[in-house]
């Protein structure tokens, strides 16, 4: 069936980081997971640091009265390279720093911004997709510098967008809400997250548990087409 995972790196902080070594291993662990199945899993990532997002949403409602296929939002920045991708992908890893116990600014900009996917007149839940973002899985990712800091919460509230936007977010028995992780270190060490090894063992998890889901999802929707129509619910 081939499969497309996306990744979002939500730190601010330019170059690599803490925060993409967790979305990386996620995104590794869910090639592999595609090798045992027989599965292509390609996958992808995005740095919105390395983007040029100008604002959250600023609720015009020009995407609930406007919008086009290729037309996503009226706001004209970088969130036009990364809407397709999101289109297109089967599920997605949202990977953060802890700001305050929550997510980074720029990552909740990001996520704002979805409402345009959410809700729009042609990709939103009255569309003629039906919601374009209903059926796709999603892992969290989290970092904090220390043990405590805010990783759970941060998690939490990914879990909470999922809800709020209509994505099926990924739970693993036994590693809690999502990949947490914690990356203090000397300050001349960098990716301290890779000692994290319950951190690392999690994003392993949570790649082939992704993959799963998705070959679960896939599979179902193509059972549904090919059921006769009479014992069709």
């Amino acid at each position: 069936m081939g499969i497309k995972i996306f990744g979002i790196c939500g730190t601010p902080v330019k170059g690599e980081t803490n925060t993409e070594v967790l979305l990386k291993a996620v995104l590794n662990s869910a090639v592999e997971a595609g090798k045992r199945y027989g599965e292509k899993v390609e996958t992808d990532f995005v740095r919105l640091a390395d983007l040029k997002i100008t604002s959250g949403c600023t609720h015009c409602n020009w995407c609930l009265q406007l919008q086009t296929a290729d037309r996503f939002c009226s706001i004209k920045d970088d969130m036009e390279k990364i809407y397709p991708k999101i289109v297109e992908a089967d599920g997605l890893v949202f990977a953060t720093p802890v700001y305050i116990s929550s997510i980074s600014w720029l990552f909740a900009a990001f996520v704002h911004r979805l409402r345009a996917l959410a809700e729009g007149r042609y990709y939103g839940v009255r569309g003629p997709y039906g919601g374009i973002l209903k059926d796709k899985v999603v892992v969290g990712c989290s970092v904090a510098w220390v043990r405590h800091g805010g990783v759970e919460t941060t998690l939490i509230n990914i879990l909470q967008i999922c809800g709020i936007l209509g994505f099926i977010p990924i739970l693993s028995p036994g590693f809690g809400y999502g990949v947490g992780g914690v990356s203090a270190a000397p300050l001349d060490k960098l990716f301290g997250v890779k000692d994290d090894r319950i951190a690392m063992a999690s994003a392993a998890n949570y790649g082939s548990e992704m993959v799963r889901l998705i070959r679960i999802i896939k599979a179902g929707k193509q059972a549904l087409r090919e059921m006769p129509a009479y014992i069709k619910i």
